[in-house]
């Protein structure tokens, strides 16, 4: 299989949550009301679209490449992507219940999702930490990121923390606030480690990919959880974290990718540079 269908596949992918989700925020259709069933329909056509492109990639990525360091990140990828489909999954609240562990959070649901996208986020930050390792030695490149990460998340959780919040919901969403601050500058120093704005527009793609999974975690803490005083901001914040997050995933899947193109136009040069034409 061709590298760019790969991606081209992607992009239909992010077309059709972008459609699906501009289209709600218009008022065409809703999640609320009869047209619910239709809607989760279509998204779980997305989710399964986005696993079966992750899982061409692996298997491009071991056809392509006998790197044992470059078909690791392929797996990790790969099983972060699985992890993250059954915490969207959760995220439909197919039974449709609120409040089940206080009174403060209506859509508390979401808190079980973090059992999922928390070992799925993991798996992806240890993709990611891997291939900064790729590109350079300078450990800083890991630490900052990690120490960076873990602040924002803090601080961000006390901004949008409410009141009276039992401790388990206070505890899990905290956990997981430093977790997703961490992916997010793992991806701007994944830039970094591609050379900043000399990076290529791959590179540059799929750093921001990690950051677009912050933003879109950091959407659903502060106004689908804890927002309009736990109420949340609801359907309207669950369509534009829909956009944001396909687009994440979208991207990020494509770093093992990534990394095998670059490894082969270094792998070429090099001999190029040994075998110069004259």
């Amino acid at each position: 299989m061709k590298s760019v269908i790969l991606v081209r596949i992607s992009c239909i992918i992010f077309s059709l949550a972008l459609i699906d989700a501009i289209g709600a925020l218009l008022g065409f259709w809703s999640i609320e009301g009869h047209e619910r069933n239709t809607i989760l329909t279509i998204e779980s056509v997305v989710l399964i679209a986005l696993l079966i492109n992750s899982l061409m990639i692996k298997r491009w990525v071991s056809i392509n490449t006998s790197d044992s360091a470059l078909i690791k990140i392929a797996w990790l990828s790969f099983l972060a992507l699985c992890f993250c489909l059954l915490g969207d999954v959760t995220n439909f609240n197919l039974p449709e219940t609120f409040y089940r562990y206080e009174s403060v959070i209506k859509h508390d649901y979401l808190v079980d999702s973090i059992f999922f996208f928390l070992p799925g986020y993991t798996l992806l930050l240890l993709a990611g930490f891997r291939a900064i390792e790729l590109n350079t030695k300078d450990k800083r490149f890991i630490r900052y990121p990690v120490f960076a990460g873990s602040v924002v998340g803090v601080l961000s959780m006390f901004m949008m923390h409410l009141p009276n919040t039992g401790w388990f919901i206070t505890i899990s969403t905290g956990i997981y606030a430093m977790l997703i601050g961490v992916v997010g500058f793992t991806g701007l120093s994944f830039i970094l480690s591609c050379g900043g704005f000399k990076a290529s527009k791959g590179e540059l793609l799929v750093g921001t990919g990690f950051i677009l999974a912050a933003v879109a975690d950091a959407i659903i803490g502060n106004f689908w959880i804890y927002g309009n005083q736990g109420e949340g901001f609801y359907p309207q914040v669950r369509y534009l974290n829909w956009m944001v997050y396909i687009a994440s995933q979208c991207l990020v899947i494509h770093l093992p990718h990534l990394l095998v193109i670059n490894s082969k136009y270094s792998h070429d040069k090099k001999q190029q540079d040994y075998n110069p034409v004259t």
